[in-house]
């Protein structure tokens, strides 16, 4: 009977104390993630969270079994416990399990946050704590409610935070002065609650000793609140029709047509199905071709988010519009210059309503890339695992985890297509359709670095390896740039994810494809889809963008949908980025501003334009050995089918992309008149950007975590 009543009351007590852990990591990073501008817990978050409660309620359990089965044998066999008092032996056993998983998981993390030895010495004091109080009745009497695990738990997530808030004054955020001061006040509240634990929880401790009952109260309350939140967690995860969407009344159309960009995050051209290629990667695309032009050959002016989409704005290159990285004073870019005009000024201006969504913090204010746009949202789910959450359990948990279920969207720290979906849907119903011709644009990053596209989409294609998390793909990636290739099974998965994340996001344009259709206003609506850059799988041992001007990045998608689809058909002549801006003006039948560099397709021939242009600026991205920390600089001219680089690592190299779209071959030995040709026409056109003062974008610490974290800055 003796074992059996240690095993029953382990279990009991490894469930509340775990289950009170998993409250307190739920509230910690819920509350500093709500914290956060259009943060929300999104459908695939509360997925996540039942999840996690479901693992924890059952670790708890398995741990309070084997706890309990120890310390019998500690009792029975070899009389180590000294302790009669059966229950609190074994509440302090089930919190010992906790706090020894919460240590483990800290010594598993490899990364040097500030607070990770302070935090792995809390654990091991707590341990040596609770070991004595299940020896020792006189010393758990001593240490009243210490050993309790709703104390323990809040005093190591609270220790966790006040690392979390020092870390914002290291990494030199504006807020930073501030967080010194939550973190001094957050420290003196743990102290107060250690000290009120140990000083009134005696009092207490005799008060349920009196109360058999009164023992299980605070841990029954932590269990029950974890079953509690595990059924509304499976609830507000369920699969629901957007009420967004849903709402489909036609609407009066205006006379003046309507203007739709759909940006697909990261996505090559060569991975559309559009395009030729072998995996269906993109029927939406293919259905809305049929009434557009699609642009075979559109060329990215840069490499990477913010330059790119400062060309699409402003039908300028990045050194003119100046939104573009700039070490040392602006490493992860600079802003929008303060006196170019964008897209969005110029349609508010005569009478459009304005309207951005986007999955990419790219598109922060901070940037200027939001400039013009009368509603601008950035939906932003709390994330399960974000950079500042480094030390809670849910790591740890999450690969447990792996071992038995798909645990891709625990990387996820953007929004979904979905998401950016049923904000657009949001912004866009009932009044601002009343009011006349609008601009609406959309930014999808599901095709984006870690690459964990939602089921379905994830296994449509095969080749996912389930357990590989992103800690592990980075790790790849920077085995990649420093020589060594990919194997063939972990290439198989980047590009599977890959390719379903752009399927994802192709499903998503169709539905607002159809969102226009349902109000009648399709016909007169002008819609873009295009890429603001591709990504590298290993290629020329190149990873992610943001550091080359090699067609993996800069061949990207173009389709454009005129008004009254009265132009339709396949231009293989080469285009650019910068032509999208002139071209919507000149639909609409609006003054497009002469120092725009881009030409209107519409009225001007692209075969008639001599060269392009691209660059790559020096951005913290990962790098090849041929280039610095910073990165480097380089720019492509292309007088099709040729295209000649030149880099600051001293790289030259001409290709013909008629015959080797994959530039394979370096032909530039062969060519050396061409090549100094256009080596000349790069030197020209460089002559003639603009010098632009040094300006710092104010991007917080906080964007900067996730910058880093979706590969933009090493």
């Amino acid at each position: 009977m003796a074992i059996r009543r240690y095993l029953l009351l382990g279990v009991l007590q490894g469930a509340f104390a775990w289950s009170a852990y998993s409250i307190g990591e739920f509230v910690v990073s819920s509350v500093f993630g709500l914290a956060r501008p259009y943060a929300e817990l999104t459908p695939w978050h509360w997925q996540l969270t039942s999840l996690l409660i479901a693992g924890y309620l059952l670790a708890g359990l398995l741990a309070g079994a084997l706890a309990g089965l120890i310390l019998y044998l500690l009792t029975s066999a070899v009389s180590w416990v000294e302790n009669t008092d059966t229950a609190s032996v074994l509440e302090a056993g089930g919190t010992l399990t906790l706090v020894a998983a919460f240590g483990a998981n800290l010594l598993a993390h490899s990364s040097g946050d500030i607070g990770r030895v302070p935090l792995l010495g809390l654990s091991v004091i707590f341990c040596l704590l609770l070991v004595a109080a299940i020896r020792s009745e006189k010393v758990s009497e001593r240490l009243g409610l210490l050993t309790n695990p709703w104390i323990v738990a809040i005093v190591l997530l609270g220790t966790g935070q006040i690392f979390g808030l020092l870390k914002l004054r290291e990494d030199g955020s504006p807020a930073g002065g501030k967080a010194m001061v939550f973190a001094a006040g957050l420290a003196v509240v743990l102290l107060a609650i250690v000290v009120a634990s140990v000083f009134a929880g005696r009092r207490l401790r005799a008060r349920f000793a009196r109360r058999p009952a009164g023992k299980f109260a605070p841990a029954g309350a932590a269990l029950a609140l974890a079953c509690g939140l595990l059924a509304v967690s499976a609830w507000l995860g369920w699969p629901r029709i957007s009420s967004a969407e849903a709402q489909a009344a036609a609407v009066q159309s205006s006379s003046q047509p309507n203007v739709v960009i759909m940006v697909m995050d990261t996505v090559r051209a060569d991975h559309l199905s559009l395009h030729g290629y072998s995996r269906r990667t993109t029927p939406n695309l293919e259905a809305l071709a049929r009434d557009s032009v699609v642009y075979k050959n559109a060329i990215a002016p840069s490499d990477m988010t913010l330059s790119s989409h400062g060309s699409l704005f402003t039908g300028l290159y990045a050194g003119w519009h100046g939104a573009h990285c700039s070490p040392p004073e602006a490493s992860y870019g600079r802003p929008l210059s303060p006196n170019v005009t964008t897209l969005a000024g110029i349609l508010a201006a005569n009478g459009y309503s304005t309207t951005g969504v986007s999955a990419n913090v790219y598109l922060r204010e901070n940037f200027g890339l939001q400039r013009g746009f009368q509603r601008f949202r950035i939906p932003r789910p709390v994330p399960v695992l974000s950079p500042e959450s480094w030390y809670l359990l849910r790591r740890g948990m999450r690969r447990t985890l792996t071992h038995f279920v798909d645990t891709a969207q625990f990387d996820r720290l953007f929004a979904r297509a979905e998401d950016v979906n049923q904000s657009a849907f949001e912004l866009m119903n009932g009044q601002v359709l009343a009011r006349g011709p609008f601009f609406l644009f959309l930014n999808y990053m599901d095709a984006h670095f870690p690459y964990v596209p939602p089921a379905p989409f994830d296994t449509r294609f095969p080749g996912k390896i389930r357990s590989l998390t992103q800690d592990e793909l980075t790790e790849v990636q920077e085995a990649v740039v420093s020589g060594h290739p990919m194997s063939a099974e972990e290439h198989a998965h980047f590009i599977s994810q890959y390719d379903g994340g752009i399927a994802y996001v192709d499903a998503h344009i169709g539905q607002v494809i159809q969102w226009l259709k349902r109000r009648g206003v399709y016909n007169n609506t002008m819609i873009v889809v295009v890429s603001d850059h591709g990504e590298q799988f290993g290629e020329k041992n190149l990873v992610l963008h943001g550091n080359s001007i090699y067609q993996a990045l800069l061949h990207v998608p173009m389709v454009i949908k005129f008004p009254g689809n009265k132009r339709t058909g396949v231009v293989d002549e080469p285009v650019s980025l910068i032509d999208v801006a002139p071209t919507i003006l000149s639909a609409l039948e609006l003054p497009v501003p002469e120092n725009m560099q881009g030409i209107d397709l519409l009225t001007s021939d692209p075969a008639n334009r001599k060269q392009l242009f691209s660059e790559s600026f020096p951005c913290p991205a990962l790098h090849r050995s041929d280039c610095p920390q910073e990165g480097c600089r380089a720019q492509a001219v292309f007088s099709w089918p040729l295209k000649y680089a030149s880099s600051s690592s001293g790289r030259r190299e001409l290709f013909d992309l008629a015959k080797d779209s994959r530039e394979d071959h370096n032909i530039l030995g062969k060519e050396p008149q061409v090549a100094k040709e256009l080596s000349l026409e790069l030197s020209r056109w460089l002559k003639t950007v603009p010098v632009k003062a040094g300006q710092q974008s104010g991007i917080e610490a906080e964007t900067l975590q996730q910058l880093k974290s979706l590969g933009y800055v090493q």
